[in-house]
Protein backbone atom coordinates (compact mmCIF):
# COMPACT_ATOMS: atom_id res chain seq x y z
CA UNK A 1 0.00 0.00 0.00
CA UNK A 2 3.08 2.66 0.73
CA UNK A 3 4.34 2.05 -2.60
CA UNK A 4 1.21 2.38 -4.22
CA UNK A 5 0.01 5.37 -2.27
CA UNK A 6 -1.92 7.56 -4.89
CA UNK A 7 0.61 11.28 -3.84
CA UNK A 8 3.35 9.80 -5.28
CA UNK A 9 2.80 6.55 -7.04
CA UNK A 10 3.08 8.02 -10.22
CA UNK A 11 6.61 10.03 -9.85
CA UNK A 12 8.53 6.47 -9.57
CA UNK A 13 8.47 2.41 -9.43
CA UNK A 14 9.24 3.19 -5.58
CA UNK A 15 9.33 -0.24 -4.64
CA UNK A 16 12.04 -0.63 -7.14
CA UNK A 17 14.26 2.10 -7.04
CA UNK A 18 14.40 1.51 -3.04
CA UNK A 19 15.02 -1.79 -3.02
CA UNK A 20 19.04 -1.37 -3.12
CA UNK A 21 18.67 1.20 -0.56
CA UNK A 22 16.86 -0.90 1.74
CA UNK A 23 19.38 -3.04 2.00
CA UNK A 24 21.99 -0.36 2.73
CA UNK A 25 19.72 1.09 5.40
CA UNK A 26 20.03 -2.52 7.03
CA UNK A 27 23.84 -2.70 6.95
CA UNK A 28 23.89 1.06 7.91
CA UNK A 29 21.61 0.08 10.81
CA UNK A 30 22.62 -2.95 11.80
CA UNK A 31 19.42 -4.51 11.57
CA UNK A 32 18.41 -7.96 13.34
CA UNK A 33 15.85 -10.13 14.22
CA UNK A 34 14.74 -9.66 18.23
CA UNK A 35 15.72 -13.33 18.99
CA UNK A 36 14.00 -13.51 22.55
CA UNK A 37 10.21 -13.44 23.38
CA UNK A 38 9.06 -12.16 26.90
CA UNK A 39 5.44 -12.06 28.69
CA UNK A 40 4.21 -9.21 26.84
CA UNK A 41 4.95 -11.10 23.55
CA UNK A 42 2.98 -14.21 24.87
CA UNK A 43 -0.32 -12.35 25.57
CA UNK A 44 -0.17 -10.67 22.17
CA UNK A 45 0.75 -13.92 20.50
CA UNK A 46 -2.40 -15.64 22.15
CA UNK A 47 -4.65 -12.70 21.28
CA UNK A 48 -3.68 -13.18 17.46
CA UNK A 49 -4.21 -16.79 18.02
CA UNK A 50 -7.49 -15.95 18.95
CA UNK A 51 -7.83 -13.75 16.26
CA UNK A 52 -6.94 -16.40 13.58
CA UNK A 53 -3.91 -13.94 12.49
CA UNK A 54 -1.44 -16.39 14.10
CA UNK A 55 0.79 -16.01 10.84
CA UNK A 56 1.15 -13.00 11.08
CA UNK A 57 3.08 -12.55 14.55
CA UNK A 58 6.59 -12.52 13.57
CA UNK A 59 9.12 -11.24 16.21
CA UNK A 60 10.41 -7.31 14.90
CA UNK A 61 13.87 -5.99 12.96
CA UNK A 62 15.28 -3.75 15.28
CA UNK A 63 18.61 -2.17 15.36
CA UNK A 64 20.52 -3.82 18.05
CA UNK A 65 23.44 -6.11 18.43
CA UNK A 66 22.83 -9.38 19.72
CA UNK A 67 25.79 -10.84 20.64
CA UNK A 68 26.56 -12.87 23.74
CA UNK A 69 24.82 -10.43 26.77
CA UNK A 70 27.32 -7.70 28.35
CA UNK A 71 30.33 -8.79 26.21
CA UNK A 72 31.70 -6.05 24.11
CA UNK A 73 33.47 -7.05 20.97
CA UNK A 74 35.11 -5.18 17.98
CA UNK A 75 32.80 -3.73 15.64
CA UNK A 76 30.99 -6.45 14.07
CA UNK A 77 29.29 -4.14 11.23
CA UNK A 78 31.68 -2.54 9.09
CA UNK A 79 34.92 -5.08 9.01
CA UNK A 80 36.36 -3.52 12.05
CA UNK A 81 36.03 0.24 11.07
CA UNK A 82 33.39 1.01 13.39
CA UNK A 83 32.50 1.50 17.57
CA UNK A 84 32.90 -1.23 19.81
CA UNK A 85 29.59 -2.92 20.71
CA UNK A 86 28.47 -4.96 23.52
CA UNK A 87 25.73 -7.95 23.60
CA UNK A 88 22.24 -6.63 24.68
CA UNK A 89 21.15 -7.81 28.26
CA UNK A 90 17.30 -7.21 27.12
CA UNK A 91 16.87 -4.41 29.88
CA UNK A 92 13.99 -2.43 28.05
CA UNK A 93 15.82 0.63 27.94
CA UNK A 94 16.23 1.05 24.26
CA UNK A 95 14.29 4.17 23.62
CA UNK A 96 15.31 6.08 26.83
CA UNK A 97 18.75 5.97 25.86
CA UNK A 98 20.59 2.43 25.64
CA UNK A 99 23.66 2.38 28.69
CA UNK A 100 25.01 -1.04 27.62
CA UNK A 101 26.32 0.22 23.96
CA UNK A 102 24.21 -2.37 22.56
CA UNK A 103 21.77 -0.45 20.49
CA UNK A 104 23.15 0.69 16.97
CA UNK A 105 22.45 4.35 17.42
CA UNK A 106 23.42 6.78 14.65
CA UNK A 107 26.11 7.75 16.66
CA UNK A 108 27.23 4.25 16.03
CA UNK A 109 27.21 4.52 12.19
CA UNK A 110 26.65 7.66 10.53
CA UNK A 111 27.47 9.76 12.67
CA UNK A 112 30.54 8.26 13.82
CA UNK A 113 31.89 7.83 10.41
CA UNK A 114 30.96 11.53 9.59
CA UNK A 115 33.37 12.48 12.18
CA UNK A 116 35.91 10.20 11.34
CA UNK A 117 36.13 11.52 7.78
CA UNK A 118 36.60 14.70 8.84
CA UNK A 119 32.50 16.31 9.32
CA UNK A 120 33.02 18.76 12.52
CA UNK A 121 29.34 17.91 14.18
CA UNK A 122 28.22 21.47 16.10
CA UNK A 123 26.23 19.92 19.30
CA UNK A 124 23.20 22.72 20.97
CA UNK A 125 22.73 24.10 17.53
CA UNK A 126 19.97 25.36 16.36
CA UNK A 127 19.57 26.41 12.81
CA UNK A 128 17.28 29.69 12.47
CA UNK A 129 17.47 30.80 8.90
CA UNK A 130 19.02 29.87 5.42
CA UNK A 131 20.04 31.97 3.02
CA UNK A 132 20.86 31.82 -0.43
CA UNK A 133 23.75 33.51 -1.76
CA UNK A 134 23.39 34.67 -4.96
CA UNK A 135 25.32 35.11 -7.98
CA UNK A 136 28.89 32.93 -8.92
CA UNK A 137 30.92 32.73 -5.76
CA UNK A 138 35.14 31.60 -5.49
CA UNK A 139 34.10 28.79 -3.03
CA UNK A 140 30.86 27.86 -4.99
CA UNK A 141 28.75 28.06 -1.65
CA UNK A 142 24.78 28.88 -2.35
CA UNK A 143 23.78 29.18 1.01
CA UNK A 144 24.43 30.49 4.41
CA UNK A 145 22.83 28.18 7.52
CA UNK A 146 22.36 30.85 10.37
CA UNK A 147 22.49 29.17 13.90
CA UNK A 148 22.37 29.92 17.41
CA UNK A 149 23.53 28.20 20.58
CA UNK A 150 20.58 26.66 22.46
CA UNK A 151 22.05 26.65 25.80
CA UNK A 152 21.73 30.53 26.00
CA UNK A 153 19.06 31.66 27.62
CA UNK A 154 18.49 35.42 27.37
CA UNK A 155 20.91 36.56 24.57
CA UNK A 156 21.31 34.13 21.97
CA UNK A 157 24.67 33.87 19.88
CA UNK A 158 24.08 33.77 16.24
CA UNK A 159 26.91 32.20 13.64
CA UNK A 160 26.58 31.12 10.36
CA UNK A 161 28.13 28.78 7.88
CA UNK A 162 28.06 29.35 4.28
CA UNK A 163 27.86 25.51 1.97
CA UNK A 164 27.72 24.53 -1.38
CA UNK A 165 24.46 22.47 -0.43
CA UNK A 166 22.19 22.20 2.66
CA UNK A 167 20.55 19.28 3.59
CA UNK A 168 17.30 19.91 6.12
CA UNK A 169 16.89 16.65 8.57
CA UNK A 170 15.50 18.31 11.54
CA UNK A 171 12.48 15.80 12.11
CA UNK A 172 9.33 16.29 10.80
CA UNK A 173 8.32 19.28 13.07
CA UNK A 174 11.78 21.06 12.99
CA UNK A 175 12.21 20.91 9.25
CA UNK A 176 8.23 22.47 8.89
CA UNK A 177 8.83 24.99 10.94
CA UNK A 178 12.30 26.03 9.89
CA UNK A 179 10.93 26.23 6.08
CA UNK A 180 8.25 28.08 6.99
CA UNK A 181 9.94 30.75 9.01
CA UNK A 182 12.42 31.07 5.83
CA UNK A 183 9.29 31.63 3.59
CA UNK A 184 6.46 33.52 5.89
CA UNK A 185 9.19 35.07 8.54
CA UNK A 186 12.48 35.70 7.43
CA UNK A 187 11.37 35.87 3.78
CA UNK A 188 14.92 34.44 2.74
CA UNK A 189 13.77 31.35 0.62
CA UNK A 190 10.30 33.20 -0.58
CA UNK A 191 9.72 30.73 -3.36
CA UNK A 192 8.95 27.91 -1.41
CA UNK A 193 6.50 25.71 -1.86
CA UNK A 194 2.79 26.37 -0.34
CA UNK A 195 2.42 22.63 0.48
CA UNK A 196 4.69 23.08 3.33
CA UNK A 197 3.22 21.59 6.13
CA UNK A 198 0.24 20.61 4.35
CA UNK A 199 -0.85 16.65 4.71
CA UNK A 200 1.19 15.76 7.76
CA UNK A 201 0.21 12.00 8.75
CA UNK A 202 0.51 10.27 12.23
CA UNK A 203 1.61 6.77 10.65
CA UNK A 204 -2.78 7.01 12.04
CA UNK A 205 -1.33 5.69 15.54
CA UNK A 206 -2.99 4.82 18.60
CA UNK A 207 -1.23 4.98 21.86
CA UNK A 208 -3.00 2.69 24.54
CA UNK A 209 -1.48 0.25 27.07
CA UNK A 210 -2.50 -1.92 29.90
CA UNK A 211 -0.95 -1.47 33.79
CA UNK A 212 -0.55 -4.91 36.13
CA UNK A 213 -2.03 -4.48 39.15
CA UNK A 214 0.64 -6.72 40.78
CA UNK A 215 4.11 -7.34 39.87
CA UNK A 216 4.06 -11.00 39.64
CA UNK A 217 5.65 -10.66 35.85
CA UNK A 218 8.37 -7.87 35.14
CA UNK A 219 7.00 -6.31 31.84
CA UNK A 220 10.05 -4.31 31.19
CA UNK A 221 12.55 -6.94 30.86
CA UNK A 222 13.42 -7.58 26.49
CA UNK A 223 14.32 -5.09 23.87
CA UNK A 224 11.52 -1.79 23.65
CA UNK A 225 9.64 -3.43 21.00
CA UNK A 226 9.87 -7.47 20.79
CA UNK A 227 7.09 -8.39 18.72
CA UNK A 228 3.94 -7.60 16.19
CA UNK A 229 0.91 -8.79 14.10
CA UNK A 230 -1.26 -7.64 11.98
CA UNK A 231 -4.98 -7.72 13.28
CA UNK A 232 -6.17 -6.95 10.13
CA UNK A 233 -5.15 -6.15 6.29
CA UNK A 234 -4.27 -2.45 7.37
CA UNK A 235 -3.66 -2.47 11.59
CA UNK A 236 -0.43 -4.01 13.12
CA UNK A 237 0.05 -3.77 16.67
CA UNK A 238 3.03 -4.20 19.17
CA UNK A 239 3.70 -4.14 22.43
CA UNK A 240 6.16 -1.25 23.91
CA UNK A 241 8.22 -1.23 27.21
CA UNK A 242 10.60 0.83 28.66
CA UNK A 243 13.42 0.24 31.85
CA UNK A 244 12.64 0.63 36.18
CA UNK A 245 12.72 3.78 36.37
CA UNK A 246 11.45 5.07 33.22
CA UNK A 247 8.10 5.84 34.10
CA UNK A 248 7.61 9.48 32.88
CA UNK A 249 4.98 8.05 29.62
CA UNK A 250 2.42 7.68 32.93
CA UNK A 251 1.73 11.20 32.92
CA UNK A 252 0.38 11.49 29.79
CA UNK A 253 -1.87 8.83 30.64
CA UNK A 254 -5.34 7.74 31.72
CA UNK A 255 -7.28 5.10 32.57
CA UNK A 256 -9.14 4.03 29.33
CA UNK A 257 -13.38 4.98 29.10
CA UNK A 258 -15.76 5.02 26.49
CA UNK A 259 -14.62 8.11 24.38
CA UNK A 260 -17.55 9.77 22.94
CA UNK A 261 -18.76 13.15 23.18
CA UNK A 262 -17.75 16.36 24.63
CA UNK A 263 -15.50 17.09 27.02
CA UNK A 264 -17.72 17.34 29.40
CA UNK A 265 -19.25 14.29 28.99
CA UNK A 266 -15.82 12.36 29.14
CA UNK A 267 -14.59 14.34 31.94
CA UNK A 268 -18.12 13.04 34.19
CA UNK A 269 -17.09 9.89 32.41
CA UNK A 270 -13.25 9.60 33.90
CA UNK A 271 -14.40 10.28 37.32
CA UNK A 272 -16.98 8.07 37.57
CA UNK A 273 -15.05 5.12 35.77
CA UNK A 274 -12.12 6.16 39.17
CA UNK A 275 -15.19 6.29 41.67
CA UNK A 276 -16.58 2.79 40.07
CA UNK A 277 -12.77 1.04 39.43
CA UNK A 278 -10.14 3.59 41.58
CA UNK A 279 -7.67 0.31 41.36
CA UNK A 280 -7.44 1.12 37.73
CA UNK A 281 -6.70 4.81 38.35
CA UNK A 282 -4.21 4.32 41.01
CA UNK A 283 -2.28 1.43 39.21
CA UNK A 284 -2.27 3.79 35.79
CA UNK A 285 -1.51 7.23 37.53
CA UNK A 286 0.22 6.99 41.19
CA UNK A 287 1.47 3.22 42.52
CA UNK A 288 5.06 2.94 41.92
CA UNK A 289 7.05 0.34 39.70
CA UNK A 290 4.75 1.90 36.24
CA UNK A 291 7.45 0.58 33.80
CA UNK A 292 7.81 -2.51 35.71
CA UNK A 293 4.25 -3.27 35.11
CA UNK A 294 3.29 -1.41 32.18
CA UNK A 295 2.81 -2.56 28.59
CA UNK A 296 2.42 -0.16 25.52
CA UNK A 297 0.32 -1.31 23.07
CA UNK A 298 1.02 0.99 19.99
CA UNK A 299 -1.36 0.67 16.59
CA UNK A 300 -0.76 1.86 13.57
CA UNK A 301 -2.65 1.37 10.26
CA UNK A 302 -1.81 2.26 6.85
CA UNK A 303 -5.29 4.01 6.03
CA UNK A 304 -4.78 7.48 4.48
CA UNK A 305 -5.60 10.06 6.92
CA UNK A 306 -4.01 13.81 7.80
CA UNK A 307 -3.54 16.91 9.56
CA UNK A 308 -1.86 19.93 8.41
CA UNK A 309 0.66 22.21 10.18
CA UNK A 310 1.17 26.03 9.87
CA UNK A 311 2.55 29.24 11.84
CA UNK A 312 -0.20 30.65 14.34
CA UNK A 313 -0.75 31.40 17.85
CA UNK A 314 -2.77 29.17 20.57
CA UNK A 315 -3.17 28.08 24.06
CA UNK A 316 -0.65 25.29 23.30
CA UNK A 317 2.28 27.48 21.88
CA UNK A 318 1.12 30.09 25.06
CA UNK A 319 0.05 32.41 22.37
CA UNK A 320 3.46 33.12 20.98
CA UNK A 321 3.81 32.04 17.09
CA UNK A 322 4.55 28.96 16.54
CA UNK A 323 3.29 25.51 15.20
CA UNK A 324 -0.70 25.04 15.37
CA UNK A 325 -2.55 22.09 13.31
CA UNK A 326 -5.96 21.68 11.69
CA UNK A 327 -7.65 18.68 10.77
CA UNK A 328 -8.62 17.93 7.56
CA UNK A 329 -11.87 18.13 6.82
CA UNK A 330 -12.30 14.74 3.98
CA UNK A 331 -9.74 12.57 6.22
CA UNK A 332 -8.99 13.54 9.92
CA UNK A 333 -6.91 11.35 11.96
CA UNK A 334 -8.90 9.28 14.26
CA UNK A 335 -8.13 9.57 18.08
CA UNK A 336 -9.56 5.63 18.56
CA UNK A 337 -9.10 2.72 16.51
CA UNK A 338 -11.76 0.53 17.68
CA UNK A 339 -9.71 -2.68 16.32
CA UNK A 340 -6.94 -1.51 18.52
CA UNK A 341 -9.09 -0.85 21.39
CA UNK A 342 -10.59 -4.31 21.55
CA UNK A 343 -6.91 -5.97 21.16
CA UNK A 344 -6.06 -3.44 25.02
CA UNK A 345 -9.13 -4.82 26.19
CA UNK A 346 -8.20 -8.10 25.78
CA UNK A 347 -4.55 -7.85 26.64
CA UNK A 348 -6.20 -6.25 29.94
CA UNK A 349 -7.68 -9.35 30.89
CA UNK A 350 -5.12 -11.78 30.06
CA UNK A 351 -2.58 -9.62 31.79
CA UNK A 352 -5.11 -8.59 34.71
CA UNK A 353 -4.62 -4.63 34.40
CA UNK A 354 -6.17 -1.38 34.14
CA UNK A 355 -6.56 -0.19 30.30
CA UNK A 356 -5.49 3.20 29.62
CA UNK A 357 -4.96 5.98 26.42
CA UNK A 358 -3.43 9.31 25.86
CA UNK A 359 -4.53 12.09 27.86
CA UNK A 360 -5.41 14.29 24.49
CA UNK A 361 -6.88 11.11 23.26
CA UNK A 362 -9.25 10.40 26.59
CA UNK A 363 -10.36 14.11 27.28
CA UNK A 364 -9.63 16.07 24.36
CA UNK A 365 -10.69 13.39 21.24
CA UNK A 366 -7.16 14.73 19.88
CA UNK A 367 -4.67 11.42 18.95
CA UNK A 368 -1.20 11.19 19.81
CA UNK A 369 1.82 9.83 17.69
CA UNK A 370 4.91 8.51 18.28
CA UNK A 371 5.83 8.84 14.17
CA UNK A 372 4.88 12.15 13.24
CA UNK A 373 5.24 12.51 8.94
CA UNK A 374 4.73 13.92 6.07
CA UNK A 375 4.25 17.92 5.10
CA UNK A 376 7.12 18.49 2.85
CA UNK A 377 5.69 15.89 0.18
CA UNK A 378 7.40 14.61 -2.86
CA UNK A 379 5.71 15.91 -5.55
CA UNK A 380 5.88 16.96 -10.06
CA UNK A 381 6.25 20.02 -9.26
CA UNK A 382 5.73 23.02 -6.36
CA UNK A 383 2.01 22.96 -6.83
CA UNK A 384 2.04 19.79 -5.91
CA UNK A 385 4.80 19.03 -3.32
CA UNK A 386 7.83 20.41 -1.53
CA UNK A 387 10.41 18.48 -2.87
CA UNK A 388 11.48 16.54 -6.08
CA UNK A 389 11.69 12.74 -6.46
CA UNK A 390 15.53 13.18 -5.26
CA UNK A 391 14.59 14.95 -2.44
CA UNK A 392 15.83 18.64 -4.03
CA UNK A 393 13.48 21.65 -2.97
CA UNK A 394 11.53 23.09 -5.64
CA UNK A 395 13.32 26.35 -6.76
CA UNK A 396 16.20 26.52 -4.78
CA UNK A 397 19.06 24.44 -6.01
CA UNK A 398 21.33 22.34 -3.75
CA UNK A 399 18.62 22.51 -0.98
CA UNK A 400 17.60 19.05 0.18
CA UNK A 401 14.76 17.63 2.45
CA UNK A 402 15.57 14.62 4.03
CA UNK A 403 13.54 13.11 7.34
CA UNK A 404 10.72 11.77 7.55
CA UNK A 405 8.92 15.24 6.21
CA UNK A 406 9.10 13.86 2.63
CA UNK A 407 7.17 10.43 3.94
CA UNK A 408 3.98 10.69 1.21
CA UNK A 409 2.20 7.76 3.11
CA UNK A 410 1.43 5.87 6.31
CA UNK A 411 3.11 2.84 6.63
CA UNK A 412 1.62 1.11 9.65
CA UNK A 413 4.79 -0.13 10.94
CA UNK A 414 7.68 2.17 11.98
CA UNK A 415 8.83 4.29 9.92
CA UNK A 416 12.82 4.61 10.92
CA UNK A 417 14.25 2.26 8.23
CA UNK A 418 12.24 3.59 5.31
CA UNK A 419 12.79 6.84 5.86
CA UNK A 420 17.15 5.53 5.99
CA UNK A 421 16.35 4.21 2.97
CA UNK A 422 14.67 7.35 1.00
CA UNK A 423 17.44 9.33 2.76
CA UNK A 424 20.01 6.95 0.54
CA UNK A 425 18.89 6.97 -2.41
CA UNK A 426 17.95 10.96 -2.27
CA UNK A 427 21.95 11.23 -1.31
CA UNK A 428 22.90 8.43 -3.99
CA UNK A 429 21.53 11.25 -6.68
CA UNK A 430 24.03 13.96 -5.64
CA UNK A 431 27.27 13.68 -7.41
CA UNK A 432 30.41 13.68 -5.43
CA UNK A 433 32.22 17.15 -4.93
CA UNK A 434 35.13 15.26 -7.23
CA UNK A 435 32.57 15.43 -10.06
CA UNK A 436 31.46 18.69 -10.22
CA UNK A 437 33.81 20.90 -11.52
CA UNK A 438 31.19 24.34 -11.46
CA UNK A 439 28.20 24.34 -9.24
CA UNK A 440 25.50 26.64 -10.79
CA UNK A 441 25.06 29.98 -9.44
CA UNK A 442 21.76 30.71 -7.77
CA UNK A 443 19.72 32.92 -9.63
CA UNK A 444 18.31 36.07 -7.83
CA UNK A 445 14.37 36.52 -8.23
CA UNK A 446 13.05 38.53 -10.49
CA UNK A 447 10.99 40.70 -8.18
CA UNK A 448 13.18 41.78 -4.91
CA UNK A 449 11.72 40.49 -1.51
CA UNK A 450 12.88 42.39 1.23
CA UNK A 451 14.36 40.01 4.00
CA UNK A 452 14.23 40.62 7.87
CA UNK A 453 17.68 41.04 8.98
CA UNK A 454 17.83 38.43 11.94
CA UNK A 455 20.96 39.99 13.60
CA UNK A 456 19.42 43.64 13.70
CA UNK A 457 16.51 41.55 15.03
CA UNK A 458 18.57 40.22 17.83
CA UNK A 459 20.07 43.11 18.45
CA UNK A 460 16.59 44.88 19.31
CA UNK A 461 15.27 42.07 21.30
CA UNK A 462 18.78 42.36 23.20
CA UNK A 463 18.05 46.21 23.95
CA UNK A 464 14.33 45.15 24.64
CA UNK A 465 15.14 42.94 27.07
CA UNK A 466 17.85 45.43 28.75
CA UNK A 467 15.10 47.90 29.16
CA UNK A 468 12.67 44.77 30.81
CA UNK A 469 15.59 44.45 33.65
CA UNK A 470 16.97 48.04 34.00
CA UNK A 471 14.14 50.24 34.31
CA UNK A 472 12.17 48.41 37.16
CA UNK A 473 15.80 47.91 38.56
CA UNK A 474 16.35 51.91 38.18
CA UNK A 475 13.34 52.73 39.17
CA UNK A 476 13.57 50.87 42.42
CA UNK A 477 17.29 51.94 43.41
CA UNK A 478 15.23 55.57 43.01
CA UNK A 479 12.53 54.73 45.58
CA UNK A 480 15.23 53.53 48.01
CA UNK A 481 17.46 56.43 47.84
CA UNK A 482 14.39 58.75 48.12
CA UNK A 483 13.51 56.66 51.48
CA UNK A 484 16.86 56.88 52.52
CA UNK A 485 17.03 60.86 51.88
Amino acid sequence: AFFEADEWAGLADWETELAPHYQTANRMLGVSENPKFWPADQILLDIAKELGQEGTFEPTPVSIYFGEPGKTVPDPYFAGEGPERTGCIHCGGCMVGCRHNAKNSLDKNYLYFAEKWGAEVQPEANAVDIRPLYGKRPDNARYEVVYERTTDWIFKRRKSIWARNVVVSAGVLGTIELLLKCRDETKSLPKLSRQIGVRVRSNSEALMGVTAYDDAVDYSEGVAISSHFWIDEVTSVEPVRYSPGSSFMRSLTLPLIKMEGSFGKRLVELIMAGIRNPLDLLSVRILPGWAQKNTVILVMQTVENRMHLKQGRSIWTLFRKGLVSERDKRLPIPAVIDVGRRVVDRFAEKARGAPWSGISDVLLNTPATAHILGGCSIGEDETQGVVDINHEVFNYPGLYVADGSVISANLGVNPSLTITAMTERAMSCIPAAAEIEEYPPLLPPAVHMPTVDLRRQERRRRIALFGLFAIPITLIGVFIFLRKT
